[in-house]
């Protein structure tokens, strides 16, 4: 078989996704990118099952796991496990170095019961209109889960990221923009989806422009943030406060 196709099912809100094929240079990037997409929705976690019907006859395209990990430790910060089903697996995985940054079991009720373990994420979802009153909203969305989840320390931030975010959204996308604020052991992530799938590009402020600061601010006070696509055709773009503030 060559190329690698997804299966992928639902287990409880666990994503659990079984490649099949050849993993080699022409398919890494659609498995990469095919797994990516599952974490968009933010399940509980992400299980990437490895039977028979995969091969990698090269170890570094392994590697394709330890990019995937990294991606989705930053956004939207689910756990991976690999569920690495053959002695030949396993193998490959510890000899290419994947195993010490990916948690591997040997089956899939084992990596269900790991994925199981983190801490459970707190999470709240807001549908926008599209209008200006929009990061008003958002904002008192994130005041409210900050003093919920005793965050006093990120709030400031946390409101000057979210009216980037929305605003942006708003005047660019089009659209109606949904909020997600969700508190993970990484750190509270801000994530808005909107209709437009032109990915968010760092900008200069505009001098004398209120609230037109492009997203040099959201570099400024994140660990990290991105753009995603959706898999509706839009994009998420989101960014991720540490649980100490940067500044």
């Amino acid at each position: 078989m060559t190329g690698v196709r997804v299966e992928t099912t639902d287990l409880d809100g666990v994503a659990v996704a079984t490649p099949e094929g050849t993993l080699d240079l022409a398919s890494y990037p659609r498995l990469r990118d095919d797994l990516l997409k599952l974490a968009v929705g933010a399940p509980a976690a992400l299980v990437v099952r490895l039977g028979p019907g995969f091969t990698a006859p090269s170890r570094a395209m392994l590697s394709v796991f330890t990019t995937v990990w990294m991606r989705i430790s930053q956004w939207p910060g689910i756990p991976v496990v690999l569920a690495a089903e053959t002695e030949l697996h396993r193998h490959d995985l510890k000899r290419s170095g994947v195993s010490r940054h990916v948690l591997t079991t040997t089956d899939l009720g084992s990596a269900l019961d790991r994925a199981a373990e983190p801490p459970l994420r707190r999470y709240r979802r807001l549908s926008l209109p599209k209008s200006l009153v929009a990061a008003l909203l958002a904002r008192e969305e994130v005041r409210q889960a900050c003093a919920e989840w005793q965050l006093p320390a990120l709030v400031d931030d946390a409101l000057v990221v979210v009216s980037e975010l929305v605003e942006n959204a708003v005047r660019h996308a089009g659209s109606e923009p949904v909020l997600r604020i969700e508190l993970r052991p990484s750190g509270l992530s801000l994530a808005v989806h909107d209709g437009d799938p032109a990915p968010a590009v760092l900008t200069a402020s505009q001098s004398g422009v209120p609230g037109h600061r492009g997203l040099e601010l959201v570099d400024r006070l994140c660990v990290a943030w991105g753009t995603t696509p959706s898999p509706d055709g839009g994009k998420i773009v989101w960014a991720v406060l540490g649980l100490r503030p940067k500044r």
